[in-house]
């Protein structure tokens, strides 16, 4: 379901445009990163300009829905045309978090993504879009686990002090085996393994992640946080932001999906 949702909304900025795309499918409380962190959604695309000749193209390439199917995450490659009469200047992948509303309908909470700086078309070539349902990857629901720690924080708090001093560690204990990890100019990854290599191959000394806000589904098997994020890389401290999504599995809170994007 999350996968036509997301469909339906790339098609949205296609057929209209970026702002009224996003109108239509955040939340009222829905959640976007811009220069300084995140953000109202429909208070930032209100302002904006509607009719650019601008376009931003995405399509999904994975999803996961929780069990009760309030909530869930989508991923996939963008690009970015100053123009729609022209080539592309922008490329990366994105990374949404949906969720139910009252009325039932699926909207976006959280939209956020990293950017591949050295080459505009590289994400579209790298993952082209799924020509059919089953090409599509899906993290599955895990099933229902009972123990006496049903919500992720104190997880979350105790990942925190280790990637504070060691990431390759952090990860390599808290990430599941199956993983959407973002990080910009690499590759997008759906293992474990994959998820190691990216970080292996950053020379990110230690991170902090400064918590914002937060969402738990009905079923208590998926949430996900968000804030500010800061690296020590080089011996200096970049900023930027985070989104990050724990699903609970009988070997307890593990990481499914994760963006990182620093900027400055």
């Amino acid at each position: 379901m999350l996968i036509r949702e997301e469909r339906a909304f790339a098609a949205k900025a296609v057929e209209t445009d970026v702002p009224t795309a996003f109108l239509a499918y955040l939340d009222s409380s829905g959640v976007i990163f811009n220069g300084e962190g995140a953000v109202n959604g429909i208070a930032q695309y209100s302002k904006a300009l509607k009719g650019g000749k601008d376009l931003l193209k995405w399509y999904p390439i994975i999803g996961h829905v929780s069990q009760g199917g309030d909530m869930g995450f989508t991923s996939g490659p963008f690009q970015f045309l100053a123009d729609r009469a022209q080539d592309a200047v922008a490329s990366g992948y994105f990374f949404s978090v949906w969720k139910k509303n009252a009325a039932g309908q699926f909207k976006v909470m959280l939209d956020g993504g990293v950017i591949h700086s050295q080459n505009a078309t590289e994400a579209f070539q790298r993952d082209p879009e799924p020509q059919s349902n089953t090409a599509y990857a899906y993290i599955l629901p895990t099933p229902k686990v009972t123990d006496s720690n049903p919500q992720p924080w104190k997880v979350e708090d105790a990942f925190l002090a280790v990637v504070g001093k060691d990431p390759g560690h952090a990860y390599k204990q808290f990430v599941a085996d199956e993983v959407v990890l973002l990080r910009s100019d690499r590759p997008f990854g759906k293992t474990k393994a994959e998820a190691l290599a990216t970080v292996a191959q950053q020379p990110i000394q230690s991170y902090q992640f400064i918590r914002s806000g937060q969402g738990i589904s009905k079923a208590g098997d998926l949430a996900y946080c968000y804030g500010k994020a800061k690296a020590v890389k080089g011996g200096k401290t970049v900023e930027g932001f985070f989104t990050r999504v724990w699903q609970h599995r009988p070997e307890g809170w593990k990481i499914v999906a994760e963006q990182v994007s620093l900027f400055r």
